[in-house]
């Protein structure tokens, strides 16, 4: 079964994918990733030339197209708005939930995210917070270190006989 990661940019989806698919000896893909080796752009250049709603297309179909098991996947902070992606993810969907505080020091020493340079932060937190949750199977705070987020989804992996 593959194990989605979903939430806000910065919440720490691709670190805690790595370490989590290391730790369960299990493939990683950073979708975003993906999107840039398949298409030779960086996403903040396919949202500067085409658009957002561009690269939103081609986030569904890159994602619809995986064609993977037991991995974990670390999506984009936008996979949410757009419904039909739901269905696209076979596997169990876990948001990482971040306090916005945390969020916010992260991003300050980080390269400006594409889409947080039209809207706040606050801004896209309203407009996904309740598509985050209406995705997740499970949400699992990040309040803490890295190490106790793991384990946290760890637990409740076992707990729900994915691993």
């Amino acid at each position: 079964m593959n194990i989605y990661l979903i939430g806000m940019p910065g919440s720490g989806k691709s670190t805690i994918g790595k370490l989590l698919a290391k730790d369960l000896s299990k493939n990683f893909i950073d979708l975003d990733h993906k999107i840039e080796e398949k298409y030779g752009l960086f996403i903040d250049q396919i949202i500067e030339q085409y658009g957002e709603k561009t690269f939103r297309e081609l986030e569904t179909e890159t994602l619809k197209n995986l064609n993977v098991t037991h991995t974990i996947i670390s999506t984009g902070g936008g996979i949410v708005t757009i419904k039909e992606n739901k269905k696209y993810m076979d596997g169990f969907v876990i948001y990482i939930d971040t306090p916005l505080e945390m969020i916010k020091a992260r991003l300050e020493n980080s390269y400006q995210r594409p889409l947080l340079k039209t809207k706040s932060l606050d801004d896209l937190y309203d407009e996904r917070f309740l598509k985050y949750q209406s995705f997740a199977d499970i949400i699992i705070s990040n309040r803490n270190s890295i190490e106790l987020t793991i384990e946290s989804i760890k637990k409740v992996l076992k707990e729900k006989g994915i691993i």
